[in-house]
């Protein structure tokens, strides 16, 4: 195992669903994108898709905006890859159609969820406390919320190429770090996290499915599992433990991207 120097003016004073999770892909990564901050050029279209995509649906609560005209100002060529600007009117007809096929769904999603008793965009922050043994965490959790409803239903909207799989969303850090937030805030566990799922295509036939629907729930020991491994892996983040995984590792990892922009240097 090795140990890696960290800058002088390296401090974590937060984690996020997105840095555990970059981590337990590969600390060697992390070490690279979050401690030495490099950075590598990124292709941006499906980003900015998701983001235009997201600000959409905030606005389906908004009976004086149509969300399609939101998608598609929000959705700006400019912040494209030149090489990725080709693509803008094919991805923009296709937000469109996916925004368009989710306010037809809206309407009996609300029903069942009452997702309109609740709010959107909720940053949260603050420290983490394990349910079993009460422990707190050493820094604080932040991250923000597609939405949360009033009756403790946690909300995330996804883009996705293909369906999930049905077991996918109980073990995913944001689903686990969410409910830890939750129970950490409110001293009770979520009533339900799900996930909306918009499928990216077309809607060619009356029973093609375009949404797809995920929901989960967290126990107590769920989240006390993941609390130690968060404050496990926080731990290794200080002590400069950022090894690449033994055995396979793949190719495409951001760790060989990094490296090999170091060398080019």
């Amino acid at each position: 195992m090795s140990s890696f120097n960290i800058p002088k003016d390296f401090k974590l004073t937060r984690i996020s669903p997105s840095m555990i999770a970059s981590y337990l892909h590969c600390p060697l990564a992390f070490y690279y994108g979050y401690v030495a901050k490099l950075k590598l050029p990124q292709a941006q279209i499906h980003l900015v898709f998701g983001s235009a995509i997201h600000e959409a649906l905030e606005h389906i609560y908004d009976t004086n905006t149509d969300p399609k005209k939101v998608f598609t100002k929000s959705f700006k060529k400019d912040k494209l890859n030149e090489d990725e600007q080709k693509l803008y009117e094919e991805y923009t007809n296709l937000g469109i159609e996916m925004v368009e096929n989710y306010i037809q769904i809206h309407p009996t999603l609300d029903k069942l969820y009452n997702l309109t008793d609740g709010k959107a965009e909720k940053y949260v922050r603050r420290y983490l406390t394990n349910p079993v043994t009460g422990q707190q965490s050493s820094i604080p959790m932040s991250g923000i919320l597609d939405r949360l409803t009033n009756a403790g239903k946690i909300i995330e909207y996804k883009t996705s190429k293909n369906k999930w799989k049905e077991d996918e969303t109980r073990f995913k850090v944001q689903f686990l770090m969410y409910n830890l937030w939750y129970y950490s805030e409110y001293g009770k566990l979520a009533d339900e996290t799900l996930y909306f799922v918009l499928l990216k295509k077309y809607k060619k036939h009356k029973r093609d499915q375009v949404l797809q629907v995920l929901s989960a729930h967290a126990t107590h020991d769920d989240l006390a599992e993941a609390f130690d491994e968060v404050e496990l892996i926080i731990n290794k983040i200080h002590s400069g433990i950022f090894d690449r995984p033994t055995g396979y590792h793949p190719k495409y990892c951001d760790c060989y991207k990094y490296e090999a922009m170091l060398r080019n240097k």
